[in-house]
């Protein structure tokens, strides 16, 4: 191959790469300000709108297509706890476009300080964690509790971050315990193709198509404290199970003996 050719390949990725985040950062302008304007009225309904309008737009223009897998597993009503699988950017906003209703993310703190967005995703009903302030963190578990019993399903990402290598990583017990304090199910989720297309330290994502795989919902009545260690395990099985579906997963060593 001559030089040329990959010349060309990266010139190609920093043009898609521009492309990308200008459409991201138009997206988030445009529904970000609707946002906050219909959060201020209360209208949730049209709140949450603009946010399935912000991920049509993102995957839009990063060409990819989403497709559900296992809808019969989501609750018809009420609210649960949609706990994920985390490899790329495209996750959060496939989930969005794939569920049935509105889940409200927990998210990072640092992403809370990206401009207009992040003042955009508090005002929407995102719940923002400090890992580093310990007291903090807890009051906004609090908050996502009042968060569920108001009827709201939410979104946590158990790995706490996209996961490097493409590999299921150690899960955190915030979720878990989030679950058990408000009794309602958990919603195992795996999101599958989106490592490949996008993954993390990538300038720019690849069109192609992704799978949202919901599985059963896993019931959290009765259970107490003690019980977060056996829940994690369980949901963890569940959505490794979901993620074998994705041809390009590779399992990590401890994994592929379970």
């Amino acid at each position: 191959m001559s030089r040329a050719a990959p010349s060309r390949a990266g010139l190609g990725l920093r043009i898609l790469a521009v492309y990308q985040y200008t459409a991201g950062a138009l997206a988030t302008l445009w529904f970000g300000s609707l946002a906050i304007l219909f959060a201020a009225f209360g209208l949730d309904r049209a709140t949450y709108a603009h946010v399935i309008g912000w991920a049509r737009v993102l995957h839009a223009a990063a060409g990819v297509r989403t497709r559900a897998a296992g809808l019969d597993n989501v609750p018809p009503a009420g609210p649960y706890v949609v706990v994920s699988s985390h490899t790329s950017h495209l996750d959060g906003p496939a989930i969005a476009l794939a569920l049935p209703h509105p889940v409200y993310f927990v998210i990072k703190k640092e992403l809370a300080r990206i401009p207009l967005w992040g003042h955009a995703a508090l005002k929407i009903g995102f719940i923002a964690v400090d890992r580093s302030d310990s007291e903090q963190a807890r009051r906004e578990m609090v908050r996502a509790i009042d968060t569920i019993r108001a009827g709201r399903r939410v979104l946590v990402f158990p790995e706490g971050t996209r996961s490097p290598d493409g590999h299921l990583q150690a899960f955190k017990k915030g979720g878990f315990h989030l679950a058990i304090d408000a009794q309602v199910p958990i919603l195992p989720v795996a999101v599958n193709g989106s490592y490949r297309l996008f993954p993390k330290g990538a300038p720019a994502a690849r069109p192609g198509r992704l799978e949202v795989a919901f599985g059963p919902p896993i019931a959290t009545t009765g259970l107490t404290k003690d019980d977060v260690e056996a829940l994690l395990g369980r949901t963890r099985e569940v959505i490794l199970d979901l993620r074998r579906r994705d041809p390009d997963f590779v399992e990590a060593r401890g994994d592929s003996t379970t």
